[in-house]
Parts: C-alpha cells; structure tokens; sequence
C-alpha cells in the first residue's frame, strides 16, 4: 500500500472517504508506517508485530502513543483505532500540548471550516440531534413558577454531577482549534467512565463534587450552555459547556439552519414579565438562537423583549443576565 493509499485509507475508517483535509490532519499525526500499524488495530502486540514486521517493543510504544494522541481508543475488545471523525476530533484535540502545535491546530480548523460544516449544512429530513440542551441550574433556581419535581434527575446539572464518580475537567476541543472566542477552555466535564479515560490518559483533571458544581456554575456564569451528547444517553459520560462561535454543533446548525436536526430541547422555554422588563437588550445578546426580540409595546413606551418560544431551546442562560429578573423559565406546553 502506497504512502497516499495509507492516509486515504485511514480517511475511509474515519467515515472520511475523499476528503481533502483530513489526510493532511492524519499526516501531521503519523508516519506511514505508524499509519500501517494503526489500520490493523485491534490487535495484540505479538500479533501485530508479525503483521507489520516491526518490533514487539516498538509496536507497544506506538500503541501507548497512540491512546496519548487520541488516535485509537482502549476498549473491552483491546486498543481499537478512533470510530469516527468525531471522536477523534474530541480525543485528538483534548492531548496533552506535547502532541498538539499551532500547525496540527491549524489543520483541524480548516477541516472544519471547508468540509465538516459544509457535511451538516443539508441534513434533509434527518433529525440527527447530536446534543441535547440542559438547563442552566441557576435559571432553574430563579424560576418561581417551576415546582420541585418539575426537575427531572437527567436535566438536574447538579444531580448528575453529585451522582458521579470519578469526576473530571478537560479542554474543550472545539475552542481549542477553532480560537474564535476567548471564553474558558478548560471547562467541559468528564464522568464515570469518561473521566477515568482522561484521568488515565493523564489529560484530565480529577475535580470533587463541588469544584465540579463551581466549574458549571462558572458555565452558566461566562454564557456556555450545558450539552449532553445523545450518543451517551443513558450513561453519564460528559457534559459539554458550548460557545455558539466554536462548537460544530452550533456553527454548522446557526449558519445553515439545520440547529433544530442537530439539537435536542430541553423541557423548559423562557418567559417574560413584560411589566417587569426595563429594556436593557442583555437576554436578546446573550440568546445563541435569535429568540429574543426587542418589541414595542402598543400603547408606546420601551421595547421590551419577548421570546420566540419556537426559536427558544431551554438553555436559561437569558435569566442569569436579567437584573430585574423579568425572565423566567416555565415547562413548554405538551
């Protein structure tokens, strides 16, 4: 197999047939030969020595460099190479720094931009919710009109996180390469078999119960909505802190048009006290999803803001930056 026909064929496994850029990503992170040994994972140390011809103590070295890099995943069936574009995407960006330079960067953020975007900007009449929203706790807190067992367990930021263990904080991928924003990397969180991953991995950071409430709290706080992917539904993994300006979930979705096949609402809208409301704009700039408009009233005075309830996702984050508290989140109607 030719030197090209590796990388392409690496692609191929990625679910990343003709692409231009991702060899180019593939190529920064190994060598051919290294490329061979990848593409016959799973595997035991013996057995690819044998099918490679390289030594036994080097395949046990590339195979530990390869989890470092986030190019192959351990499992219960061995070492497995990476399953898709996605998960190496998150592996590969949440390395250690020894493994990433401004060039590897550079590359991910032009895949981005040229290929992975262009993939998700006509899904047809796919529902692919990727990610689902979770309220922000301390929207939920502010909201008097929301009883206490309104709040089920896998919406309830709080309880997920007190039912973990063991806990952790690693980079976010996304604002990692793409650099567009200046809000806190290090903020997505790991759980359970997630977080043992990273700490194992060496790129996570152990956190207890309440360094991890304060680091969501901090979420909520900077403008991040808390996003659980779908794919682990069911099991806690990670809880992700997105940024609209990053995230190729919400670049792709408020670029195209297609955030609504992408993500998944949660339970709750926002509400306003027009009474209440002074016109001060904050809730419609923080607003990822345009709900949020400033109207006149009929009989005069200031515009007040008033939400779009098929455009609202349930974040909260709007309440959190309303100073008279005239924003409020209720249960959407069913």
């Amino acid at each position: 197999m030719g030197t090209d026909d590796i990388y392409q064929a690496l692609a191929e496994r990625l679910n990343c047939a003709g692409s231009e850029r991702m060899p180019r990503i593939l190529r920064k992170l190994v060598t051919p030969e290294e490329g061979r040994l990848l593409l016959e994972l799973p595997g035991d140390p013996d057995e690819l020595a044998r099918v490679t011809g390289i030594d036994r103590d080097t395949v046990e070295l590339k195979l530990r460099e390869f989890v470092e890099k986030g190019l192959s995943i351990p499992t219960s069936k061995g070492i497995c190479m990476a399953r898709d574009v996605a998960q190496l995407h998150d592996a590969n960006l949440s390395s250690n720094d020894r493994w990433l330079d401004t060039e590897l960067l550079d590359l991910w953020k032009d895949f981005q931009e040229s290929e992975w975007l262009e993939s998700m900007s006509d899904l047809g009449d796919t529902h692919f919710n990727a990610i689902r929203v979770l309220p922000a706790f301390k929207s939920i807190q502010r909201s008097p009109h929301i009883a206490a067992g309104d709040l089920l367990p896998e919406e309830d930021i709080r309880a997920l996180i007190k039912g973990a263990d063991p806990i952790a904080v690693v980079g976010c991928s996304c604002r990692r390469s793409m650099r567009r924003c200046d809000l806190p990397v290090d903020i997505c969180l790991q759980f359970n078999r997630g977080a043992e991953y990273h700490i194992n991995r060496g790129t996570g950071r152990r956190l207890t119960e309440d360094e991890a409430i304060a680091l969501a709290d901090k979420a909520e706080e900077e403008g991040l909505i808390h996003t659980w992917p779908l794919a682990g539904f069911g099991r806690l993994n990670e809880i992700c802190n997105c940024c609209r300006e990053c995230c190729v979930i919400f670049d792709a979705g408020l670029k195209y048009g297609t955030i609504g096949q992408l993500l998944e609402k949660s339970r709750f809208r926002a509400e306003v006290d027009r009474d209440a409301c002074t016109g001060c704009q904050d809730c419609a700039e923080r607003c990822f999803f345009g709900a949020i408009e400033m109207v006149q009233p009929a009989e005069g005075g200031i515009a007040v803001a008033t939400v779009d309830e098929e455009k609202c996702y349930g974040c909260g984050l709007c309440t959190l930056v309303c100073e008279p508290g005239a924003i409020a989140m209720r249960l959407a109607q069913t």
